[in-house]
């Protein structure tokens, strides 16, 4: 895997900007992917010296795709990235339980535990498959390929990262589903990636899965569970909801393409 590199900041006046390359996505696709880390345009003015000067960093560095998140509230910074050539392509939600508050037990506890270096296979496959609405399936100016094969690789990474783990699902001797979940210091667990294979979605499979991952982490004594869900996706917005998480934050998701910005 690329080391990561480097944030670059820009400031113009009161506006400022971070960026950087994505070290994986460009492993992953072949060509240099960024993404804006922070972007304050301030009053606006200078909004367009600034994102003037991220497009000139983008040609030097070679960046043929970049991202920016920007919160929900960040209105005026929307509208300068999208006069800067950035496309809007979804809102993202970030789910937040505290596993200190009480919740049901699940109804039929499904089988969870750490993947085998044996089982990488199957779960990437099931990580290739599984995912219709991350936000390079979404942007049909991206190979899908790219999309699926990014999750897959998401898995394969995320087997040698430290405080990761890879957790499989298993139904009646099947590998059914993952959860690739990260331990943090400060006691909470974050859901990188959560999947069922197409074979086992719309069974009723969720809701126990999910209660029996909650139940999971509140018996390590975990403190909360964070992760990041697409707004397109409103199966597993009404599924985190029903689990009982909470909605506290939106962002939303740009893209800019170096081939469709002449």
């Amino acid at each position: 895997m690329l080391p990561p590199l480097d944030s670059i900041r820009f400031a113009r006046g009161e506006a400022m900007l971070t960026c950087s390359v994505v070290p994986w996505d460009t492993e992953s696709f072949g060509f240099t992917v960024a993404q804006i880390d922070v972007l304050d345009v301030g009053d606006g003015t200078e909004a367009e010296a600034l994102l003037g000067d991220f497009r000139g960093w983008c040609a030097d560095a070679g960046v043929r795709l970049a991202s920016c998140r920007l919160d929900h509230l960040q209105l005026r910074e929307s509208m300068a990235i999208e006069e800067a050539g950035f496309r809007f392509v979804e809102m993202v939600y970030r789910p937040r339980l505290d596993l200190r508050d009480a919740s049901p037990v699940p109804v039929r506890l499904i089988e969870v535990q750490p993947a085998a270096p044996s089982d990488l296979d199957a779960i990437t496959a099931i990580a290739y498959s599984a995912f219709a609405t991350g936000r390079y399936l979404l942007d049909w100016r991206v190979d899908p390929v790219l999309g699926k094969s990014r999750y897959a690789a998401w898995v394969r990474r995320g087997v040698d990262r430290p405080g990761h783990t890879v957790l499989k699902v298993v139904i009646d001797g099947e590998i059914a589903g993952f959860f690739l979940v990260e331990s943090r210091p400060d006691g909470s667990v974050y859901w990188h990636l959560t999947a069922l294979a197409p074979s086992w979605q719309g069974r009723g499979i969720g809701l126990p899965l999910w209660q029996s991952m909650v139940l999971r982490h509140r018996q390590a004594g975990m403190t909360s569970i964070e992760t990041v869900i697409s707004g397109h996706n409103l199966a597993a917005l009404n599924l985190y909801a029903r689990a009982g998480f909470s909605f506290p934050s939106a962002q939303m998701t740009f893209h800019w393409l170096e081939s469709a910005n002449p």
